[in-house]
């Protein structure tokens, strides 16, 4: 319980994060200050759900495409699993395929090197 926590809170630092590195006509958050880190919060929360719940289905149904392209598909199943999120979401609001595209590979750059800044703090 405590790990998901963790991974929730750096997931929501992580979009954060990328909001402010992209350009606001790709990826963008509505609100300002409190209701800004409320969307990025539950758009947290409903990235980890879809994670956790769809995608492994999507993997398991495009494994066949997944091996003759060696994994790189995984990226395009990536920006599909932020797209759902798009739509779920009221306060984030992503652009285009390459929006889709950047934005999900930054996102898991950012929560990958913050969680592995905070795990290493914590030992």
């Amino acid at each position: 319980m405590k790990n998901m926590l963790i991974r929730i809170i750096t997931l929501t630092l992580a979009i954060i994060i990328v909001t402010y590195l992209f350009p606001v006509n790709m990826i963008h958050l509505e609100g300002e200050g409190s209701d800004k880190l409320l969307s990025a919060f539950f758009t947290a929360i409903i990235l980890a759900l879809v994670n956790l719940i769809i995608r492994p289905i999507v993997k398991v149904l495009t494994l066949p495409i997944n091996i003759l392209t060696l994994g790189l598909f995984s990226l395009i199943i990536n920006a599909a699993m932020l797209w759902i999120v798009d739509h779920f979401v009221k306060g984030f609001s992503v652009s285009g395929f390459w929006g889709y595209f950047l934005g999900s590979l930054a996102i898991s750059i950012v929560n990958s090197v913050l969680y592995k800044l905070l795990i290493d703090k914590k030992k």
